[in-house]
């Protein structure tokens, strides 16, 4: 990007969009902005929402040390009486941690307030209009589809319900998949694919 005052004192800038760069124009109050930013990529993943209205936990992490992440689960485990999880990785440093027991809604921002997870992450639904978690399932630049890893915590409180059409998409998804042996199960089957924007 070129920037310069010419002698009419004019501000001049310039700069050539890249085929993946958008531009916007911004005026408020005393203040003039141009923004350049790339083109979002449009990629797919899953909700936490059940069809019941519940939740189930889901957490993202991005740059950090596989023992951070073991080390959340391990104390939110405890605290939450929560069964094994599924640990995915998108790159080195990046994983997804999937809980399937179900919660009410505000509970799930609760408990990733006692985790190292994303800061971005843990407000998500906020900013969504589907008022809900999402983890990607598809690739992305520079990202693969999640892998999955293993199963992460003590294999313990499989008598709590969990969400049986999520634990259905890891079988359909990740054929290997060894799954806790779960004791109650709420036998729904909706749930929610979407579509949305990352970088």
């Amino acid at each position: 990007m070129e920037i310069k005052i010419n002698k009419k004192n004019e501000l001049v800038v310039k700069h050539k969009l890249k085929r993946n760069e958008l531009y916007s124009f911004k005026k408020t109050g005393k203040f003039q902005t141009v923004s350049i930013y790339t083109k979002p990529q449009i990629v797919g993943g899953f909700s936490n929402s059940t069809e019941d209205n519940h939740a189930v936990l889901l957490i993202d992490y991005d740059g950090v040390d596989i023992n951070v992440v073991l080390d959340d689960f391990k104390f939110i485990q405890k605290k939450y009486d929560l069964p094994q999880a599924y640990l995915f990785r998108t790159k080195i440093g990046n994983y997804h941690v999937v809980c399937l027991k179900k919660f009410l809604n505000y509970e799930i921002h609760e408990i990733l307030l006692h985790t190292r997870c994303d800061e971005n992450y843990k407000s998500m639904p906020l900013r969504s209009p589907f008022r809900s978690y999402i983890l990607r399932l598809t690739d992305k630049k520079g990202s693969a589809k999640p892998k999955f890893v293993k199963l992460i915590g003590e294999d313990e409180h499989n008598e709590f319900e969990i969400s049986s059409a999520h634990k259905s998409l890891f079988t359909k998804i990740y054929k290997k998949i060894k799954h806790p042996e779960y004791e109650n199960e709420d036998n729904l089957k909706e749930l929610s694919m979407q579509r949305y924007e990352t970088k």
